[in-house]
C-alpha cells in the first residue's frame, strides 16, 4: 500500500468526523447547532493543528492560529464575552514576543526529511516541508503547497519504468523540485497569475534513462513552481 502522509490521515480523520456529526444531526439522531455562523473558528483550528503536528511543533504560525481559533471559538459559543475577546489579542501580542525572545523562532525551519519512499504525498499550509527522496522507483505522486512552501529533492532517486506521473499544486505558496539531469521530464502546466519555471541544464544533461519519463502535472494560482537540477 502507497505510504500517505500524517498530516493527510490527520485531515482525514477530521473530515470523518466532521461527515458523521452532520449526517446525525440531519437523521434526527442529534440535535446539534452545526451552522457555519457558530463553528467557522474550527477551521483556523484544525489547520493550525495539522501544521503544527507537521512541522513538530516548530511552526510559530499554527500557534498563532490555534489562539486565534480558539478565542473566537469560546465568543461564538457564549463561553467569554466581547470584553474578555479584547483581552486575548494583547495576550497574544506578549506570547508571540516571549517566543521570539527566548529563541523559539530559531528553530522553526522548513521540516527536513530524508525518505525512500517510491510515491510522494505532500501537503504544506502555513508552513513549510523540505524532504529529500531517495527511492530506487520513483513512482510519482502529489505535492500541494496552500500559503506555503515545499522544497523535494529527487536527486537520489531513480524513476521507475514507464511513465510517472507527479501532480503539484500551488496555491498561494511555492513549490521547488529538483531533479536528476538523466530524467527524461514533461511538463504541463496552467498557471493563473503564477509561474511555472524550468531552470533545468539542458544543456549539460546526461543521457536520459531509457524507458521511463516523469510528467509534472502543474497547477498554479497566486504562486510559482520552480523545477531545476
Amino acid at each position: 500500500m502507497a505510504s500517505r502522509s500524517k498530516n493527510n490521515y490527520f485531515l482525514a480523520g477530521i473530515l470523518i468526523v466532521l461527515g458523521i456529526l452532520f449526517l446525525l444531526n440531519n437523521l434526527g439522531f442529534a440535535s446539534l447547532d452545526l451552522t457555519i455562523g457558530t463553528w467557522w473558528p474550527l477551521i483556523l483550528i484544525i489547520l493550525g493543528l495539522q501544521q503544527l503536528f507537521a512541522s513538530r511543533f516548530t511552526n510559530l504560525f499554527s500557534w498563532f492560529l490555534i489562539f486565534v481559533g480558539v478565542s473566537l471559538q469560546l465568543h461564538q459559543l457564549g463561553l467569554i464575552d466581547s470584553v474578555q475577546l479584547k483581552l486575548c489579542w494583547p495576550l497574544l501580542l506578549i506570547f508571540l514576543g516571549l517566543v521570539l525572545l527566548f529563541g523559539f523562532g530559531r528553530s522553526n525551519k522548513l521540516l527536513v526529511e530524508t525518505s525512500p519512499q517510491s510515491l510522494v504525498d505532500i501537503m504544506a499550509i502555513f508552513g513549510g516541508i523540505e524532504r529529500q527522496i531517495t527511492s530506487p522507483s520513483f513512482l510519482g505522486g502529489f505535492a500541494m503547497a496552500l500559503f506555503g512552501g515545499i522544497k523535494l529533492d529527487l536527486t537520489g532517486s531513480q524513476l521507475a519504468e514507464g511513465v510517472q506521473v507527479l501532480n503539484i499544486r500551488a496555491f498561494f505558496g511555492g513549490v521547488e523540485l529538483i531533479l536528476p539531469e538523466s530524467w527524461s521530464v514533461e511538463i504541463r502546466g496552467v498557471p493563473i497569475f503564477g509561474g511555472i519555471e524550468d531552470q533545468r541544464n539542458k544543456h549539460l544533461r546526461l543521457e536520459e534513462e531509457a524507458g521511463s519519463k516523469l510528467l509534472i502535472n502543474a497547477f498554479v494560482a497566486f504562486g510559482g513552481i520552480d523545477i531545476k537540477n
